[in-house]
Parts: structure tokens; sequence; C-alpha cells
């Protein structure tokens, strides 16, 4: 009789780095100063990152696994403000809340990617959302409802981008796969606009004059886990070039249960409103 071979399951500890960051045990006091550490980052500076959070040698099969996707992302292309909402005809053509940003990248919905993928692995642990929940010092937190929404694979080619922008959510977690080449820099300027005021002046002196403000950049180092505060600080993915696709997972977090988008964004987003795959002659539609 011919025996298959054995390939044991793989486990969080085989692609999580858990000596550095050990996430298994929320009563081990490394977690309990990992955490406190983070705490303190997010608030402080808005940003937590955690190098190494997936181990090298596993990194380098996740960006394989996205880019045999990405024949299969649909490209989004928008041009919006950086706040998000319509375009104001009564203010001047330079004023924040009429001037528009281009966003231009290629995304695979979570319906998309398939079940033996590492980054699911990763989006269903458990442990992975308790330590973010306590990073982010919340009672409880979901997975996103969604099912083209709740994880997200993006790759960035030659000259996509993401324009400035604040955030609709109070905060984003995303994994860094792969740099690019060149360019697709992560900037940031740190609480530009507060929870009373869209601060529309200093806005626009930053969109005419960025001296006015700091940026900042967050290295895009691939295995590199990221929680950001983004509704008040201005941020944007610089164009990428060069041959290299900037990839990265979206692993979308929220504090409500049996969140769902509307058909709106999931056709905006996605490019259709169900989890049906989008014919491939559609993926270029918008």
């Amino acid at each position: 009789m011919t025996k298959l071979a054995f390939t044991p399951a793989v486990t969080l500890g085989d692609i999580v780095d858990l000596e550095r960051y050990p996430i298994t045990d929320r009563t081990d006091p490394a977690y309990l100063d990992l955490v406190a550490r983070s705490q303190s980052l997010l608030g402080e500076e808005g940003v937590a990152i955690f190098p190494g959070f997936v181990r090298d040698e596993v990194v380098g099969t996740m960006a394989d696994q996205t880019l045999a996707l990405h024949p299969r992302m649909f490209h989004f292309r928008e041009n919006h403000t950086v706040y998000f909402k319509p375009q104001d005809e009564s203010v001047d053509p330079e004023h924040p809340l009429r001037r528009l940003m281009s966003t231009v990248k290629d995304t695979v919905a979570y319906a998309d990617i398939p079940a033996d993928n590492l980054i699911r692995q990763i989006y269903q642990s458990d442990e992975v959302l308790s330590f973010i929940r306590d990073v982010l010092k919340l009672d409880v937190l979901y997975r996103h409802a969604d099912p083209l929404a709740a994880l997200n694979l993006q790759g960035f080619t030659a000259g996509q981008q993401l324009g400035w922008h604040f955030d609709r959510s109070d905060f984003s977690v995303t994994l860094s796969l792969q740099a690019a080449s060149a360019g697709g820099d992560f900037e940031y300027v740190r609480m530009l606009r507060n929870e009373h005021d869209d601060c529309h002046d200093e806005v626009r002196q930053f969109l005419d004059n960025p001296a006015t403000q700091k940026i900042e950049v967050l290295p895009q180092v691939p295995g590199t886990l990221t929680l950001f505060r983004g509704r008040y600080s201005l941020h944007r993915v610089t164009p990428v070039a060069g041959d290299t696709l900037r990839l990265n997972a979206v692993l979308a977090y929220v504090d409500q249960p049996n969140v769902e988008f509307s058909d709106y964004a999931r056709k905006l987003f996605y490019g259709r409103t169900s989890v049906e795959p989008l014919v491939q002659d559609q993926r270029h539609s918008q």
C-alpha cells in the first residue's frame, strides 16, 4: 500500500514569532510589558509597529500567495477629498473640501482569498484578535462581518498610490508583505485634525506647502504588523515605482458585532455587491 506523506498542520507559531511576541499567554509578564509599551506608543504617536511579527521564512510565502492572486484583484480608482466627503462646490477650488486626491490600487476581497492562504490563519486567530484588542484598550473587538471587506490583500504596481486622506475608522491594522522597488512609502502627519475641528486652514496650508508640517515615514518592512490611528492623522502611500509590487494585508476589526458594508460601498471598493467573483473582463471597469 502506498503511504501518503504526512504534512503537519501549520500552527500560529509557525507563522508568528511567538518568542518575540508571546501573544498566546495573556498572563505572561512579557506579554503584559509588550501591551503596555504598545499602548503608550499608540497613545503618544498614533502608531504602534511590530517588526518581525511574521517570521522571515514565512513572509516570502505569503507574498507569493498574494502575487498569485494579483490577476483576480479589483482595480480601484477614485478621486476623493482628504475627508472622504463629497466635493463642496461652494468653496474655492483650493479648499480641502473641494481639492481632490488620487487613489489607485488593486485589491483582493476576503471572499476571494483561498482557505489555505496563511494570511487567513492570522486573521482568524483569536490570540491575534485579543492582542490587538488589548493594545487598543477595548473591552470588545470583533472581526468585520462583511464577506468582502473583512480581510483584504492589496497590490500596488508602478504609479499606484493612496492619496492624502483621513481614515473614517478609529484605527487600522495592516501587515506588510513586500516592499516596492521604489516609492510606496507610508507617510503621515500626526494629529492634523481633532474630534472637534477638521482644521481646514491647517490642512490647506499643508496641501499647498508640505513643509508647514512634519511628515513622518513608516518603513515598509515585510513581516511588520502596524496599528495606526488614522482618523486624525493625515496619511498617504506615495506612488510606487519599479517592477516589484508593494504588497500588504488589511485586517478589519470593529467594536460592534455584525458590521457589514452597504451595497454602495461594496460596489465602490470591490466592483460587486455579492461574494460572487467579478467576470474577469470587468476587473478594470472603474
